[in-house]
């Protein structure tokens, strides 16, 4: 990661800090806890508005950090890599739990236009899907725009759900999104769908109904 995103990473989770204590602090109080000048801070973003947009950004540029140091990484499975990604996000949000809590609905989703942690995450589930070789040739064809649309819906459910868990440690959450990845990845990796569309294919063109069908439409 280079300087310039470490600075802006180190900015946006002071501004969320700050922004617990004061939604409206200034440029000066953050600067004294960042060590920089307001000045300094102005050069990489224009407004206090900016700062929060970009920690939920920050959280997966950090976590694509953190995934491209585990070994083996690229052999994991749908469920491994899902799990990986939601839980990992779980654990950044987790820090700042309570800007999290004021702030997910406004800044992170956008019914209109993405946001631009919206459009990470997509891009990034869009990327686990069509990188796995064990998806069934059936289940395939669902990899669309749409697809990736419910998955980003579905992880929004997950986030509600965890703000409002008041279990140990959120164990509830990581208990649901453990059966929910897995029940993904049974989805797509299962041959049964593979199976049934190869049986209706030989049913079609070896039926006895398509024959008597064949010498009708002859006759």
């Amino acid at each position: 990661m280079n300087k310039e995103a470490k600075h802006k990473i180190q900015i946006a989770e002071a501004a969320a800090e700050r922004y617990i204590v004061n939604r409206y602090f200034t440029f000066d109080s953050l600067a004294a806890k960042v060590n920089m000048k307001p000045a300094e801070i102005m050069d990489f973003f224009s407004s206090r508005s900016s700062m929060l947009n970009y920690y939920y950004e920050s959280r997966l540029i950090l976590l694509n950090q953190q995934t491209s140091d585990i070994p083996g990484y690229p052999d994991f499975t749908l469920q491994e890599k899902l799990s990986n990604l939601f839980l990992g996000l779980l654990d950044q949000f987790r820090e700042h739990r309570k800007f999290v809590l004021i702030t997910y609905k406004n800044r992170a989703i956008n019914i209109g236009d993405k946001t631009n942690f919206e459009i990470l995450l997509k891009r990034e589930l869009k990327s686990i899907f069509e990188n796995d070789q064990k998806i069934s040739e059936t289940a395939s064809v669902l990899l669309n725009s749409v697809l990736y649309q419910s998955l980003l819906w579905q992880f929004h459910g997950l986030i509600y759900f965890w703000m409002s868990d008041i279990s140990l440690h959120q164990e509830n959450s990581l208990a649901l999104t453990d059966k929910w990845t897995a029940f993904i990845e049974e989805l797509f990796y299962s041959k049964i769908t593979d199976s049934g569309a190869d049986l209706g294919k030989f049913l079609f063109y070896h039926s006895p109904f398509q024959q008597i069908l064949h010498k009708q439409t002859n006759s």
